[in-house]
């Protein structure tokens, strides 16, 4: 544990749990989420406070969420942050697989277009006039891994 700060994240006791459990309604008011279908309690690390801070990393149907909740010294406890880290979209990346097609963005044409004559060459083609980056897929690793999708001749490759 850092002096001052939270220490590694683990699996929550039962006891943890019950912690979160209790400000549910009011994870999903300050997360402007009007209500969970699934809340699960995934980590929890702690701070040694005048109290304890517990923070907590929830996973509902929809979001990734960080809730910090002190442990006050007379055993009662305030819902202090909320925090949303992730859509559902984005949960499917945290998780490591890729992400459905979308439109590529301008950085992300430029980084296709980087391997132009990468793809040529794997087809077989001396060169590319006709290219056109049409959509993407990304999957977060170290880095940032990406699928697209090219037109050449009107024709995907």
């Amino acid at each position: 544990m850092m002096v001052g700060g939270f220490g590694s994240t683990r699996k929550p006791s039962e006891e943890e749990k019950g912690i979160v459990e209790k400000f549910k309604g009011d994870i999903a008011k300050k997360a402007n989420i009007a209500e969970f279908k699934t809340f699960t309690v995934d980590e929890v690390s702690t701070q040694t406070v005048a109290g304890i801070n517990y923070k907590f990393k929830v996973t509902t149907d929809e979001h990734v969420l960080e809730a910090i909740i002190w442990g006050k010294l007379d055993r009662t406890h305030e819902l202090t942050k909320v925090e949303v880290l992730a859509t559902l979209e984005q949960k499917k990346q945290l998780v490591g697989g890729f992400t459905g097609f979308r439109a590529a963005e301008k950085d992300e044409v430029s980084i296709a277009e980087k391997f132009k004559a990468d793809v040529a060459k794997k087809i077989g083609a001396a060169e590319i006039k006709s290219y056109e980056v049409k959509s993407v897929k990304t999957q977060v690793v170290a880095g940032i891994n990406y699928i697209f999708e090219v037109c050449h001749h009107n024709v995907f490759i």
